[in-house]
């Protein structure tokens, strides 16, 4: 029932057999004022000048007849049903050969429970245990002596009209009331899941993490040891051969790690400012071999360029990975695979669709196939590792949790809208990047020569540490080794005038991490150089290293050229800075 049908009911309904009474009501209701007008005339025409006070202005109602009790019931029903109750009824108790006033004041009530009614009897018919027996004691019943005066009527009927109002006034009012509790109810129990969720997606990222470090140890030294292997004074063509096979088959290996990383956010950022438009350019041709000839690729790119700060081949992997996504979504029919990029501008009101969104301008790219679609399950877990809906042995589950934890490492999210059969839509949303930056020049390749300096290793994996250790030697580096922190410091007691480079993991066991050693040898001396190394982002270390020059990060899994490479670097003469 609207607001304004409740501010302005005046409806009310006389059911009586006799046709003077309506009448008399008519004039009462309908036409209020006019006996007081009439004596007001009277008082003028006795009394001359005499001016009695103006009468109280009273509501005009709207009056409706019915003869019969069953008449008066179809009435109640037609006027609820067409959205105009009525706000009252005047009843007379004796209506033969029909229902009697009881009787239709119970059926009508059965209809429409909050109708005030007002039994007009002269007592002949029911006395008061009767007619209560029958009707209840109700605040919704008034009963109206006969013979009736008109003022009693007029009262009546302003006062159960208006006490009809507030009650439909406060059911609306607990109506809306209920309406949000429920509305808050549900958004809380929506919050309480996306929160679930997100703990969730926390907890198994803290575990992908600690795989894919304890795993990058296990890389890191394969593929050095590999790498010694391969430059081995002895080893024929054939060893060599079967070297190269291995090292790829670790390199595959050490994708799934990254991967994994990724998705726990730990791997390494190689943060620049570039052009989405152009980095999506130059996928184009290679998506389109990759997605076949039975994908129709369409690009819908803004105008000006899409400036994002973050590491171009992992926003370039998020792309890559929805598409290969959607492609096997479309197989084997085939389909229409659209990719677009806008900005778009966020109010307050965001985080109320979605609790990872935020306020602010963001450039938004969008992937949408016209593939088998997913259900709400599905959808709920397609960001986890290794859930895939996938054929065994026809997918690892890394793909879209690679593209969940870029966008989180890139300050972003991933928004996912699909149905069953209705394909699938993408939107991933990255920063707006303040400004351009230059992009660095490429480093020049490092020659081979033997070099010189004194090394302090610092790692807690046995093999990894032996297998560093003989790399270096092997470049005429002086090797020192320590286990874990406070060895490294009981070296440092013995060598600290010595030692050139620190070169330390980062995550150690024993309560001391790299960046504690850095910290505190730095402070005995300044111009001490430092490479970390983990198979962890150097962000999530940057805001403890100490100040000071050549401080450069090496990310595991890393071979014998790369290490090497980076130590002439920062030792002799052309550091990378962290």
């Amino acid at each position: 029932m609207s607001t304004e049908i409740v501010d302005k009911n005046l409806r009310v309904l006389v059911v009586d057999d006799n046709e003077a009474i309506h009448a008399d009501f008519r004039k009462i209701l309908e036409k209020p004022g006019r006996t007081a007008d009439a004596l007001a005339a009277a008082a003028a025409e006795l009394f001359g000048d005499f001016a009695p006070q103006a009468p109280v202005p009273t509501p005009v109602f709207e009056m409706e007849s019915a003869f019969q009790g069953q008449e008066g019931l179809d009435f109640v029903q037609r006027a609820k049903a067409a959205g105009r109750p009525y706000a009252m009824a005047f009843v007379d108790v004796r209506m033969p050969p029909g229902w009697d006033g009881v009787e239709t004041v119970v059926r009508m009530w059965q209809v429409q429970p909050d109708l005030q009614v007002v039994i007009c009897t002269a007592y002949s018919d029911y006395s008061w245990d009767e007619l209560f027996r029958k009707l209840g004691h109700s605040d919704r019943l008034v009963i109206l002596k006969k013979p009736f005066d008109n003022i009693e009527v007029q009262q009546l009927a302003t006062a159960l009209t208006e006490k009809w109002r507030l009650t439909q006034q406060a059911q609306l009012k607990i109506e809306d009331l209920e309406r949000r509790v429920q509305q808050r109810a549900t958004e809380l129990e929506t919050t309480l899941e996306q929160l679930a969720h997100a703990r969730k997606m926390e907890a198994v990222g803290q575990l992908a993490g600690g795989i894919a470090h304890d795993y990058n140890n296990i890389l890191t030294a394969t593929l050095m040891q590999l790498g010694l292997l391969a430059t081995h004074p002895e080893a024929t063509p054939a060893i060599r051969a079967g070297v190269d096979e291995l090292e790829k088959m670790a390199q595959r290996s050490a994708s799934l790690t990254r991967q994994l990383l990724t998705f726990s956010r730990r791997q390494v950022v190689q943060i620049k400012v570039f052009d989405l438009n152009e980095s999506i350019d130059n996928l184009v041709k290679m998506l389109r071999r990759l997605l076949g000839e039975h994908i129709e690729l369409t690009l819908a790119k803004s105008a000006r360029p899409m400036w994002i700060e973050g590491d171009p081949g992992m926003v370039e992997q998020v792309v890559t990975n929805l598409c290969v996504n959607a492609r096997d979504a479309m197989m084997p029919r085939g389909g229409r695979l659209s990719l677009a990029t806008e900005e778009v501008t966020l109010d307050a009101s965001a985080p109320a669709a979605n609790p990872e969104s935020r306020p602010g301008s963001f450039i938004r790219l969008t992937v949408e196939d016209t593939g088998c679609g997913m259900d709400a399950m599905t959808i709920e877990h397609i960001f986890e590792p290794f859930f895939t809906t996938k054929e065994l042995g026809k997918g690892t589950g890394l793909g879209l949790a690679t593209v969940y934890g870029i966008a989180k490492q890139h300050h972003g999210w991933v928004e996912v809208s699909s149905e069953p059969e209705r394909g699938s839509r993408f939107r991933v949303y990255f920063p707006v990047a303040a400004k351009v930056v230059p992009l660095p020049a490429p480093t020049a390749p490092v020659d081979a020569r033997r070099h010189t300096g004194c090394v302090l290793i610092v790692e807690d994996e046995e093999t990894v540490r032996f297998i560093a250790s003989r790399a270096l030697q092997r470049s005429g580096y002086r090797v020192l080794e320590a286990i874990d922190g406070p060895d490294a410091i009981r070296l440092w007691s013995r060598h600290a005038t010595e030692i050139d480079l620190l070169f330390s993991d980062m995550v150690m066991p024993n309560g001391l991490s790299g960046v504690d050693l850095a910290r505190r040898f730095r402070a005995e001396r300044p111009e001490l150089k430092v490479v970390i190394t983990s198979g962890y982002s150097m962000n999530l270390a940057k805001e403890g290293l100490p100040a000071g020059p050549d401080i450069a990060y090496l990310a595991k899994p890393y071979e014998v050229a790369g290490l090497t490479r980076l130590m002439h670097q920062t030792l002799e003469g052309e550091p990378r800075s962290a």
